[in-house]
């Protein structure tokens, strides 16, 4: 507001005032006083100043936000790429110890089965060892029953042979007592 148009507002509300009963000083006072606050009030001009200034902070901010959001998007996906090739890494270190046991498990299963098979052919030679051997042995004691017998049959022969003769000679004595 230039200077010529707030005296002339100044003057109108002193008038005003005074004619509604206001002392010319009193009137004057109070014109001074909205005056002075009305220097420290803002004026459409100034709010719209800060507005605009405002809007500027606000778009900086914004951008600035925005940077900043963008920046710490790309470590987040610099961090997850890391951890997902960590993952990956991970992954393909334990399917390689599986694979690794896997084949260990394998191999102990073929050693346990070659040393069952060893086993089985050591109990069956083992077995027909003493299937032989007991043969062997029947066939033995078979000829030794069979020699055991001759001499009893001989030995029991004799003995009959001369119980006979023991009979026949007391027979013959008895007969002869006769």
């Amino acid at each position: 507001m230039a200077y010529t148009e707030r005296m002339a507002d100044t003057l109108a509300v002193v008038k005003r005032l005074t004619a509604s009963g206001f002392s010319e000083a009193q009137a004057e006072a109070v014109v001074e006083a909205i005056g002075d606050v009305r220097d420290d009030l803002a004026t459409r001009a100034d709010l719209q100043a800060q507005s605009a200034e405002s809007r500027v902070e606000r778009a900086a901010q914004s951008a600035e936000f925005r940077v900043e959001m963008a920046a710490q998007s790309a470590e987040f996906r610099e961090e997850m790429a890391a951890l997902r090739a960590d993952m990956q890494a991970e992954r393909a270190e334990f399917r390689s110890e599986m694979a690794t046991l896997r084949s260990d498990m394998q191999a102990e299963k073929a050693e346990f089965r070659s040393d069952m098979a060893k086993l089985r052919s050591d109990m069956q030679a083992q077995s027909a060892e003493l299937r032989s051997e007991m043969a062997a042995l029947r066939s033995d004691m078979q000829s030794d029953l069979q020699a055991l017998e001759l001499r009893l049959t001989i030995r029991i022969g004799a003995v009959v042979g001369a119980t006979s003769l023991v009979t026949i000679g007391v027979l013959a004595a008895l007969i002869a007592i006769l």
